[in-house]
């Protein structure tokens, strides 16, 4: 490449977990982004809110593997997305186009592939997803978060680069010992409900809660009455300073999406785990609660829960010792690894 900045098209959404990695690379990486995303998910705003101006919404459809009517609309919207694509790229001519997933990605893929604009695809999760396996073919180069995942590509294109994470830009003083509960932006209703009995343990045992809650989520934050004393907080999802929170935390309970696990290894936390049923979400922490990085609770399982919670609170070990095991598994100068790459491609 020139001296001039290069031009690159990030693509994904539908949830923040795609957005996130794409936006850690553009906080370091100078160059001319335009992101392109759905029209009804979150990750507009979120975009926004980073400092990247240029964004364009496409149709998004899901290819399901099960029988449902909305297949029969979705591929309509997939092919509208797809000629979306092709004039999107054509007007913006980006050098590069990178994806870290999700199915509003794949029509720009497939027409960047077709234009011969190089990708780079990036797979987060243990297990790979459709929109991946649909795009991975045609990508020059798929980056991965740990070897084990090497082989579930062309091992000739794949690099394994960690997963790129937004660093926290301010340095709050810590008050007490935290524990922050978080389902992410859409918000996990079902995860919520099940937490909410263990929410007055926690601070009775000397913890303050922060809960985050989805963007419809908000009926579900605890009734005060039941919580002797101060301690809970809740609140919206929190965009542009989820890091910042989470660098104050002992204790982080969540959903299983790799950005957010990504983001709590980097901060050397103790993570519990609990994962949305029959998703890939189990596989990711099935992965990590069998290398001791993180405690798996399977959503309902009282119990379980329970007898976690009596251990995390109590000892200080524990927390640090999980929070050790994670950060010690994930690859280390992801972002730059990702730069390095780019870089390489661009100037081949």
């Amino acid at each position: 490449m020139e001296n001039k900045q290069p031009k690159i098209l990030l693509v994904g959404g539908g949830t923040l977990g795609s957005v996130s990695p794409l936006l850690a690379i553009s906080e370091k990486y100078k160059a001319e982004y335009l992101f392109v995303g759905s029209e009804d998910g979150p990750e507009k705003d979120f975009v926004l809110s980073q400092g990247i101006n240029n964004f364009q919404a496409i149709k998004s459809g899901k290819l399901r593997r099960y029988f449902d009517w909305q297949n029969f609309t979705d591929l309509w919207r997939i092919k509208i997305a797809f000629w979306q694509s092709l004039k999107i790229i054509w007007q913006f001519k980006p050098d590069i186009v990178l994806s870290a997933g999700s199915f509003v990605a794949v029509p720009m893929v497939w027409a960047a592939w077709l234009m011969r604009k190089p990708v780079i695809v990036h797979q987060q999760d243990i297990l790979v997803g459709l929109a991946n396996r649909l795009m991975a073919p045609l990508a020059k180069k798929i980056t991965v978060v740990f070897p084990e995942q090497v082989a579930n590509f062309n091992n000739k294109k794949t690099v394994i680069t960690g997963n790129p994470i937004r660093r926290s830009k301010t340095k709050l003083d810590k008050d007490g010992r935290l524990i922050v509960i978080t389902g992410g932006g859409l918000g996990a209703r079902s995860m919520n409900k099940f937490l909410a009995p263990f929410i007055p343990k926690m601070i009775a045992a000397g913890f303050k809660v922060y809960h985050l809650l989805g963007t419809k989520n908000a009926d579900q934050a605890l009734n005060p009455e039941l919580v002797e004393g101060e301690g809970y907080y809740s609140d919206k999802f929190v965009k542009t300073g989820m890091l910042d929170i989470l660098s104050q935390a002992d204790i982080i309970i969540s959903r299983a999406g790799m950005s957010l696990i990504s983001e709590a290894a980097a901060l050397k936390k103790a993570l519990v785990l609990i994962p949305l049923t029959n998703t890939h979400q189990e596989r990711n922490a099935s992965f990590l609660a069998k290398r001791n990085a993180a405690v798996m609770i399977r959503q309902g399982n009282d119990q379980i829960m329970d007898r976690y919670l009596d251990k995390l609170l109590t000892k200080e070990e524990l927390r640090l010792g999980l929070g050790a095991n994670l950060y010690q598994l994930f690859p280390k100068n992801a972002v730059n690894d990702y730069i390095i790459l780019i870089d390489k491609i661009l100037n081949e």
